[in-house]
């Protein structure tokens, strides 16, 4: 008997302590911040253009992850660096990550002024990324308009006939000889 009393009190406090309601709360992570539309000073756009700068190094050495970190660390400190979002563009596209270049073109597109030469270059490479993933006729659109804002773009001419043969068309654009 006296050892069925040493182990009542225990008894006690797992049935009280078994029956207690267990609350679970799960937070929602809040949303991420929108990026800023521009750069919130001359500090950060001083560091924008080191990153970009650094990006460029990078890309041009052929270090393309390196090239993106720093790219990307310009356009967080001034998202309006067209030129930025353009490079970030070519970097996914050496590392043959077509899909993820078609946005950062198209942001510099959105961020570009009216010049003709560098918007040519973004829409050529934008095409490119669109032939790539095989978005076709969209790809052909930009060809033209790559074409189109400069007559000596070549490689867009080039781009707007491979186009139209692997999409089964004929090239109505002819190209005049110098």
């Amino acid at each position: 008997m006296p050892k069925l009393f040493r182990f009542c009190p225990i008894l006690f406090f797992l049935l009280i302590f078994s029956c207690v309601e267990r609350t679970v709360v799960i937070e929602r992570p809040s949303p991420a911040p929108t990026p800023p539309t521009e750069a919130k000073n001359d500090g950060q756009t001083a560091a924008s253009e080191k990153h970009f700068t650094n990006g460029k190094k990078f890309y041009n050495q052929g270090k393309y992850p390196k090239a993106l970190q720093e790219l990307n660390k310009s356009v967080e400190a001034d998202p309006q660096n067209r030129e930025a979002y353009y490079y970030l563009g070519l970097c996914y596209q050496k590392l043959d990550y077509y899909k993820e270049s078609v946005p950062e073109f198209r942001r510099s597109l959105e961020k570009s002024n009216a010049d003709n030469l560098f918007l040519s270059r973004v829409r050529f490479s934008l095409a490119f990324s669109l032939e790539k993933i095989g978005a076709l006729e969209e790809s052909e659109a930009q060809y033209q308009l790559a074409y189109s804002l400069d007559t000596s773009n070549q490689a867009a001419f080039k781009g707007i006939q491979r186009v139209k043969e692997k999409s089964g068309k004929q090239s109505r654009i002819k190209i005049k000889e110098e």
